[in-house]
């Protein structure tokens, strides 16, 4: 076997490139051209749309008794209006695509397998996020988008808010087969996905975009509802936090914390909003806990801490302990060698580092043969999270392989289409 990472033959793009608004004539067509339904300002700034032509807005589906909303409408708390992010390639100033590059090993060569297309959507709105995120959401989700607008309704906060509702949420309040018969995975499994997030976190929340703030929903496998709500903060680094096991906790949280750093006036309001949050989840048998419970239960259930502190789940056998095995190295010791990869100065230096982590995919490779699956998943979540371009072959390799085992398939289709479209997203937003 190779002792080395396969070496990069030509020079590596650049993930991060700047955008200046200073040269709009070098701005990138939005990809639907008159057809783009999207009104937020960044996406405006960022893509150019001639003869943009307004496409109507779609009424959801009766089932989950969600209203449309006006033009002038917007959520009390949470605007789940269109984001800057999604349905577009990111692009740096000089117009080229921040993707990763096949000399990384990954083609960025549209294919059947790697760009799922749908002739339709399925009319059931559920099962339309479910197909274009390959998983579900869970009821406090619907439960959430139903409290808001009878906020909205109520007209009792006027147009404060607090976080912004985002990813599935937005095909809550529209569609868009009206102006695009067919849309592709990729699509929407990069919708609003951060630099460090895994493929089990799923953001339905964003704040703070200048430092990358967003909440999302972690699930261990995709077939199964979400383990926790957790948050991250991309400029601070990979840890992915767990805050709660629905979003009226998360919300209360945030009220919670808000209240603190806000005029009398505002304070009473948000205080109002609290117990109306709190009276609806208790109603509907939401049960909000202290984030220090959630804590404990995921502390409980989780085989391996890795890099995202939050941990992972893989199904153990009780009497033969098969099913994982740890990597026989410390996550110190793994984060200097990928420290020193990242920071090598040639190709022969960096193949020279590389040859304590490949000797870690080899012990991974020997644990796969022996039913211990949670090893590679470590160690792929590991190299995902600590970040760089030159990780991104070996993470396809271990996580394409743990995810196959484990029979997790939809993850992997998620993580091409993140790492053919990194990009560190909280500096494109402070950028423009």
């Amino acid at each position: 076997m190779d002792s080395k990472l396969e070496p990069t033959k030509r020079k590596r793009t650049k993930t991060d490139e700047k955008y200046s608004e200073e040269h709009s004539e070098y701005k990138p067509l939005c990809k639907y051209g008159e057809n783009c339904y999207q009104k937020n300002s960044y996406h405006l700034q960022k893509f150019r749309h001639p003869q943009r032509n307004p496409v109507p807005v779609v009424k959801p589906e009766q089932e989950l008794q969600v209203k449309e909303k006006s033009d002038e409408s917007v959520l009390c708390l949470m605007s789940s209006g269109s984001t800057g992010m999604k349905d577009q390639e990111a692009s740096g100033a000089d117009g080229t695509s921040s993707s990763v590059t096949a000399e990384h090993g990954i083609d960025n060569q549209e294919s059947k397998e790697d760009n799922i297309e749908f002739a339709c959507s399925p009319l059931d709105v559920k099962a339309k996020i479910k197909q274009k995120f390959l998983v579900e959401m869970p009821d406090d989700f619907y439960q959430l988008w139903a409290f808001c607008q009878s906020i909205c309704q109520q007209n009792t906060l006027g147009k404060l808010e607090i976080t912004e509702l985002v990813g599935p949420f937005e095909l809550l309040d529209q569609t868009h087969e009206k102006s695009k018969p067919k849309d592709k995975s990729d699509n929407f499994l990069t919708w609003w996905r951060f630099y460090y997030d895994p493929p089990e976190f799923q953001t339905v929340m964003v704040d703070d975009l200048s430092k990358g703030y967003h909440i999302g929903y972690f699930r261990d496998a995709p077939n199964e509802m979400p383990a926790f709500v957790g948050s991250n903060t991309e400029s601070e680094g990979c840890v992915l936090t767990p805050m709660s096991d629905n979003l009226f906790s998360v919300v209360s949280q945030l009220l919670s914390v808000t209240v603190k750093n806000v005029d009398p006036f505002k304070k009473s309001q948000l205080m109002s909003l609290k117990k109306q949050l709190e009276d609806w989840a208790d109603k509907n048998g939401i049960l909000i806990e202290p984030q220090n419970q959630i804590l404990k239960k995921r502390k409980k259930l989780m085989v391996a801490k890795t890099f995202y502190e939050c941990g992972i789940v893989v199904p153990v056998d009780k009497k033969t302990k098969v099913g994982y095995r740890e990597i026989p190295e410390t996550s110190a010791n793994i984060k200097k060698i990928c420290k020193k990869i990242v920071e090598s100065r040639n190709i022969s230096e960096q193949n020279k580092n590389s040859d304590s982590l490949q000797e870690l995919v080899t012990y991974v490779q020997y644990a796969n043969d022996e039913s211990d699956y949670g090893m590679g998943l470590e160690l792929g979540l590991d190299l995902l999270a600590f970040g760089g371009e030159v990780f991104h072959p070996t993470i396809l390799h271990l996580l394409g392989v743990a995810y196959e085992l484990l029979e997790r398939k939809e993850f992997f289709l998620i993580l091409k289409a993140h790492l053919n479209n990194r990009r560190r997203l909280a500096a494109a937003k402070t950028e423009n």
